[in-house]
């Protein structure tokens, strides 16, 4: 596709992302490459829809490593209270490997998540 039709193609995106018509605007995003688009979608589904594993599929496909980073970290933190923090350390201990530490702001977005939905 030449530049004039991929920039048609973007407005036409981002007026069906503004209009609420989520699937089209996210088809075209993916044909074009437009990241700034990719990368609002993944943040719709982030803050507004609170589904970080739908948005961590699309800031991968952004190539926005420090939200992919941040979502990792989150994920791994919950895991590490679901299947108990003593236990991660105690393996990490057996291995000779340092244990993961997640920042405390990190720490408390989790908690707050797990709260949320207990």
């Amino acid at each position: 596709m030449d530049k004039k039709e991929r920039a048609a193609l973007i407005r036409k995106g981002n007026e069906l992302f503004n209009k609420g018509e989520l699937e089209a605007a996210i088809k075209i995003f993916l044909k074009t490459g437009y990241k700034d688009g990719i990368i609002r979608i993944g943040d719709y589904y982030f803050y507004e829809k609170k589904q970080p594993l739908l948005a961590f599929k699309f800031y991968k496909k952004a190539n926005m490593h420090e939200k992919v980073n941040e979502i990792f970290e989150r994920m791994v933190y919950a895991l590490g209270r679901w299947i108990g923090e003593d236990k991660l350390k105690q393996q990490a201990a057996e291995k000779n490997e340092p244990a993961m530490e997640v920042s405390p702001i990190l720490k408390k977005a989790a908690e707050d998540i797990l709260k949320k939905n207990s």
